[in-house]
This record gives structure tokens, C-alpha cells and sequence, in this order.
């Protein structure tokens, strides 16, 4: 029974990466279509075959996700492989714990 509740629980964050940019999205960038392929900053995505002068790199408020079902799809299965390979035993054998509450795991950021 746990395990089913984790699983949920999982699909249901997984469910939020949908909506947001990640790895590996496909986004719009000056009205052109990019790949992100790099998020190490903070405040920036490092874009896929962007000649901008600054390796690829933009700010993160300049890229909007494409809204395609396989652009969603993807991220929707990266976010559940996330938390499967990542928390899914810990959450399984102990819970959401306080200190976990202040990673940056819960798909809420700003585009």
C-alpha cells in the first residue's frame, strides 16, 4: 500500500515538470526553437546551437516552453525517473523528512 501511495505521489509531481522548463526542452528563444541543453546557473539555460557570443547561454525568463505533447511527455518522464531513481526508496523507507522540504525538488520554479 505504501508503495502505490509513493508511486502516486510521484506521478503527481512528475505532473508539474509538464508545465516548466527543463533539460532537454524544447523552448522558444527570440522566436526561434532551441534545445536546453544545460542549467548549471541558477538564472540561466545553456542553448543548443545558440551563437549569442556567450557559449549558448540566455536567461531563463527569455525561454518559453513549447507547448507539443512529446515536449510535455518528456518532461513529464524525466521528472518521474527523477524521483524514482532519486527519492523513491528514501521516501518509501522514511518519509518526506523537514530538511527535504528545502531542496530544490519540487518543480515550482519560475520560468
Amino acid at each position: 500500500m505504501k508503495n502505490i501511495f509513493w508511486r502516486f505521489y510521484i506521478i503527481r509531481l512528475s505532473l508539474r515538470w509538464c508545465w516548466i522548463v527543463n533539460l532537454g526542452d524544447l523552448v522558444w528563444y527570440q522566436g526561434k526553437k532551441y534545445i536546453v541543453c544545460n542549467g548549471v546557473y541558477s538564472n540561466s539555460w545553456r542553448l543548443n546551437n545558440l551563437d549569442n557570443g556567450d557559449n549558448g547561454w540566455v536567461s531563463r525568463s527569455d525561454c518559453k516552453k513549447v507547448l507539443t505533447l512529446s515536449n510535455i511527455f518528456g518532461s513529464f518522464r524525466s521528472g518521474y525517473w527523477f524521483y524514482m531513481t532519486n527519492w523513491f526508496k528514501i521516501w518509501m523507507q522514511s518519509g518526506i523528512k523537514s530538511w527535504m522540504r528545502g531542496c530544490d525538488i519540487w518543480a515550482k520554479r519560475d520560468q
